[in-house]
């Protein structure tokens, strides 16, 4: 009896295990997805900003930033932040003369946001944010 539920349990998984493979092709992308591309938005974003002081030294910041947003369902969705950073000082020499401070830095910060929102009162959201942008200092995501 044991091997009979043991062989019908197998067939059972490789049955199930075939239609997950022969839905994942999808004829848009002639490949294998586990995931609707029609649900995925991706955009892109850049900033450049910079100032100087009285005492002579600046400051720069240049931001480009990849926002991924995935819809699993009209309550569930997930938006991804993957910001490039580069930032930096300089001493102002004169005219249109800086000299750098050696401490240009480069970095990618990503912030992420998984929101549910069950019922139209109630909304449950996790997020995890390592930059705001100077722009946007007091919103959340959009």
């Amino acid at each position: 009896m044991k091997k009979i539920i043991l062989v019908t349990l197998l067939i059972l998984a490789f049955s199930l295990n075939a239609e997950i493979i022969n839905s994942a092709f999808t004829p848009e992308l002639l490949m294998p997805s586990m995931m609707n591309m029609n649900n995925l938005t991706i955009n892109h974003s850049m900033s450049f900003s910079s100032s100087i002081s009285s005492n002579s030294q600046s400051a720069y910041e240049s931001v480009y930033t990849n926002h991924i947003n995935y819809k699993f369902s009209s309550k569930l969705n997930l938006k991804v932040d993957l910001n490039f950073i580069n930032f930096g000082t300089a001493t102002y020499q004169g005219g249109i003369e800086f000299d750098g401070n050696n401490d240009n830095t480069s970095r990618v910060l990503p912030n992420f946001q998984l929101n549910y929102k069950p019922s139209e009162k109630m909304n449950f959201t996790i997020e995890f944010r390592q930059y705001n942008s100077p722009f946007e200092r007091n919103r959340f995501f959009d």
